[in-house]
Formats: structure tokens, C-alpha cells, sequence
């Protein structure tokens, strides 16, 4: 009789411990996993995902540049939607000439064409080699039409890229029309020219752009079907001018601008990427379907999920990245629910990148679902690497 009314004490005190506790305090024990990066078990890893990633083709997830960890989470999250959400195109945060030199050392194998692209960029060059170098291993195991490809729809930072890229598109053995050959035979000589003089390259641009604007017939007719791009890489090299270097423009206003540019390249590029699904990992800002946590205009992803010229409208899946921004989450709400859960994960899965829903039976992120469906946290201890 004692031994049976001690367990009933002992079960009624946990049950009563157990009803105490808030419901977003058991939310993270159902759906919290941790992520494997590497390897077979890779997949077993996200597999929380796999029911969730069918009626989606545009995937996001979030980034704190200059952190060494970002490319092994970006490799990561590529394999598995490659082969799970039909995704063939990684959308990067860089123009579009830098993915066309990628897209080539991918077919060719070719590192100096990769080293080319990445000395033009700011962000972890040497993080960036070693994935598109285990990208193009990766593409090697799959027939070419299942291969992933590469296109970049941010500004033109680098307008010697941009300069290359265009030598490369010529067409072959075509005469460009009378009006427009001195514009024309310009990119060969800057080309050959053994140094770049950027005052020359910037004002050929300009003086392509307005080429292009005055005389379209002549260039289609010349550039085939290269024009769009053509035309492309040299609007956005001139209106990369007015932003300046890439670090030069974190320090300016000129986030608004940027988005509509990013979103204007995907929407006019998208014709031209391979048949399937997309995939981006870009700054968080620009992942933030609703709103973001600094900005007041549409956000990237907003732009992608909701307007009407969008290819992929209402069909965006936002994986965000819990960041150390307590007033930015106060602004979103669910500021507390979403600390305990943060607490709670960081006890059980030290060392760990953590999976999470925001939405689902239970969920106490209602507000935040709206912004991003999924949240990763990552051990800061496995952050603490700059590549700056």
C-alpha cells in the first residue's frame, strides 16, 4: 500500500511539473534536431524537412557574413535540396559575371577561372573556393541536365568580371553591325590590354549602355541570343558604379535600391537557369519574407513570395538563422518564447547546428512563422572564425 501511494505521489508531482511548464517550453523536445553537414547522414539529418519541401521552388536561407561556418550550411543545404526538392540552381549574392566564371570552372575544371571570380569577392574567398571546388566533384556524380548551376543576380562590384564575361559571350565569327563595331572591338582590346585601367573599363560601360539603349536592333542582331544578358551586365555594371565597392555599400543607404536590382535580375535571368528548383543563401535581411528586423521596403524574399511578376510567387521557403538581435525579434514578437526555446536547445545540442520549425501543432511562433517557417541555431562556438 506504501510503495503504491509513493508512486502515485512521485507520478501526480511530475504531472504536475509537467503541466506547469509553458507550452513553447516543450515545443523544442518535438522538433528540434541537430544537423549533420557532412556525409551519408546528412540527409537523415534533414530529414524533418522532407514532407515540407514539396509545393516550394525557391529556397532561402540565412546568413551572418564573414563567418567561416557559412559555406559548410550553404554545401549542406544544397545537397539536400538538390536531391530531395529538385533544386538545380544555386542563386548566389554576387553579379552575374562572377556565376558565369563559376558555371565555367564547374564545366571546365579550370581554377583559374575560379580563382578569377574570387578575388573579386569581399566575403571568405577561400571558404567559397573550397565548396565550389566540392561542388564541381559533387555536379561530376549526376548527367549534366541534373547538374546544379550557378547564376549571380546582385550588382556588378567587379566590372573587370563583367568585362570578361562579356568577352566570353561574343558570339563567334560575327561581324558586328557598322554603327556598333567601335564599341564592339573595344571589349577585345580591353581584354587583351595587360592591365585593366578602371577609369577605361568604367567608362567603355557607359558607353555600352548607352550603345545598347540607341541602337537595341543592332545589338540583338549582334549578340543573338546573348543580348539579354549583354544588356544585363552592362546596366547593372553602371548602377554597381553608383554603389560603389561592395563594402563601401553595406556603409550606405542603399538597401532599397539594391533589392529591387536583385529582384529585377532573378525575374529577368530566371528564362535562362535550368529547368528546376532554386536555392540562395544570402545575408538574413534579405530572407525575411513579411519584414525584416532593420528595414521598413520590401525585403528580397518578399518580393520573390508576393509580387505578381515573381516566377516563383507563393512559393518561398525561408530557413532563417536565430541572431543575436533581441530588439530586431521584440519587433517581430514571440521575443520570450523564442529565448526559452533558444535556452533550451543550447543546453541538449552543444557543438551543434540545430533545425527547428517555427510552424506546426503547438507552435508558439505564430508572428515569427510569418516571417521565416524554419530557424537554425548554430553553437557560437563554432562561429567564432572571421574571414575578413
Amino acid at each position: 500500500m506504501k510503495h503504491r501511494l509513493r508512486c502515485w505521489l512521485l507520478a501526480m508531482i511530475a504531472g504536475a511539473g509537467l503541466a506547469a511548464q509553458p507550452s513553447d517550453s516543450l515545443y523544442w523536445q518535438q522538433n528540434a534536431r541537430p544537423l549533420t553537414l557532412e556525409g551519408d547522414s546528412l540527409y537523415l539529418s534533414f530529414s524533418m524537412l522532407d514532407s515540407a519541401v514539396h509545393g516550394y521552388q525557391f529556397f532561402f536561407t540565412a546568413e551572418e557574413h564573414w563567418k567561416t561556418i557559412n559555406t559548410r550550411i550553404q554545401f549542406a543545404f544544397l545537397q539536400y535540396l538538390h536531391q530531395r526538392a529538385g533544386v538545380r540552381n544555386l542563386i548566389i549574392e554576387g553579379g552575374f559575371s562572377y556565376g558565369f566564371l563559376i558555371n565555367r570552372y564547374l564545366e571546365t575544371g579550370d581554377q583559374r577561372l575560379l580563382r578569377k571570380a574570387l578575388n573579386n569577392v569581399p566575403v571568405c574567398p577561400d571558404d567559397l573556393m573550397e565548396m565550389f571546388v566540392q561542388l564541381r566533384a559533387y555536379n561530376l556524380r549526376f548527367p549534366e541536365a541534373e547538374r546544379i548551376q550557378v547564376t549571380g543576380i546582385d550588382l556588378e562590384h567587379a566590372p573587370e568580371l563583367a568585362l570578361q564575361c562579356l568577352y566570353a559571350l561574343r558570339p563567334e565569327g560575327q561581324e558586328a553591325p557598322g554603327a556598333i563595331a567601335p564599341v564592339i572591338a573595344q571589349i577585345q582590346k580591353l581584354h587583351e590590354s595587360r592591365y585593366y585601367d578602371k577609369r577605361a573599363v568604367r567608362t567603355f560601360f557607359r558607353r555600352l549602355q548607352g550603345s545598347m539603349a540607341a541602337r537595341p536592333e543592332q545589338h540583338r542582331r549582334y549578340w543573338q541570343d546573348q543580348y539579354a544578358r549583354a544588356r544585363l551586365i552592362a546596366d547593372n555594371a553602371v548602377q554597381g558604379f553608383e554603389f560603389g565597392p561592395f563594402k563601401a555599400m553595406l556603409q550606405n543607404d542603399a538597401w532599397e535600391e539594391r533589392e529591387k536590382r536583385l529582384f529585377h535580375n532573378f525575374v529577368k535571368l530566371a528564362p535562362y537557369m535550368k529547368p528546376g528548383n532554386y536555392y540562395a543563401q544570402f545575408g538574413a535581411l534579405h530572407t525575411d519574407i513579411e519584414r525584416s528586423f532593420r528595414w521598413d521596403f520590401p525585403t528580397l524574399a518578399h518580393r520573390l513570395n508576393f509580387f505578381e511578376t515573381s516566377p516563383v510567387a507563393g512559393r518561398v521557403l525561408t530557413i532563417s538563422r536565430y541572431l543575436d538581435q533581441a530588439e530586431g525579434y521584440r519587433k517581430l514578437g514571440e521575443y520570450d518564447a523564442l529565448q526559452r526555446l533558444i535556452g533550451q536547445v543550447s543546453d541538449t545540442y552543444p557543438g551543434n547546428v540545430v533545425l527547428f520549425p517555427l510552424r506546426g501543432p503547438g507552435s508558439p511562433f505564430e508572428k515569427l512563422s510569418r516571417n521565416f517557417q524554419y530557424m537554425i541555431w548554430i553553437d557560437p562556438e563554432l562561429e567564432q572564425e572571421r574571414c575578413d
